[in-house]
């Protein structure tokens, strides 16, 4: 292979862009006997990885056991939380509404009697103004 064309493939082979097919051929030149000079210090790489790929190994793993109740608690323990954290909130926020509807019918109340007090004056003020006129009525009477 010239020089060039496995100076194209090694540059994308170091990008990560080529393909299986590519990449086989570029270790099957430099596990060959023609190898450009220019290109020698690669041979060591490649024969590392042909190396490494024949590496395989023979004895067994063993995988540790999971804590199955660790497992079966947790979904629930989980669950019992959220629905404690959610009745605590009703609560608090129903607690808070009910202080405020305590606060909205004290003024309520406050208003109302605010209300009958000046209710109470208009009537008071209306009498005297009857009165008043009344006066009218007989100074006219005895003044004529």
């Amino acid at each position: 292979m010239e020089y060039s064309k496995i100076k194209d493939l090694l540059d994308l082979y170091f990008k990560g862009k080529t393909t299986l097919v590519q990449e086989k051929s570029i270790r099957i030149y430099f596990t060959s006997d023609g190898v450009d000079e220019r290109l020698k210090p690669y041979t060591a790489l490649f024969e590392a990885y042909s190396k490494a790929a024949q590496d395989t190994f023979g004895g067994s793993l063993q995988l540790p056991q999971k804590n199955k109740s660790f497992q079966i608690w947790l979904p629930r323990a989980a669950a019992l939380l959220i629905s404690i954290i959610g009745v605590a909130a009703f609560m608090y926020l129903a607690s808070n509404k009910a202080a405020q509807e305590k606060q909205a019918l004290a003024a309520f109340k406050e208003s109302r009697e605010l209300m009958y007090l000046m209710a109470n004056q208009f009537n008071k003020a209306t009498q005297t103004l009857s009165l008043v006129d009344q006066f009218q009525v007989h100074k006219n009477k005895y003044l004529k």
